[in-house]
């Protein structure tokens, strides 16, 4: 998965931008600068909507156990 951020200096840009980016079957976000204030509880709702890509969700669970390998776990043999 590939993200871009745009900044449209000019707002009708917009209306150019957006039919395209739906044609092209483009997932987007809209944040204007007024609403994004990383202490809101608007901006940390929309990141986890957003979510994370786990298309290939095994090989993330599969290095995520790879990297706890070394850790000493206090209740693993329970």
């Amino acid at each position: 998965m590939l993200q871009i951020t745009l900044e449209l200096k000019n707002n009708e840009d917009e209306n150019l931008l957006l039919p395209l980016l739906q044609r092209l079957g483009i997932s987007y976000t809209i944040l204007k600068k007024e609403d994004i204030n990383p202490n809101s509880l608007d901006f940390h709702r929309r990141v986890i909507e957003q979510g994370a890509d786990v298309v290939d969700f095994n090989s993330l669970l599969q290095e995520f156990n790879q990297s706890r390998q070394d850790r000493y776990l206090p209740f693993e043999s329970e």
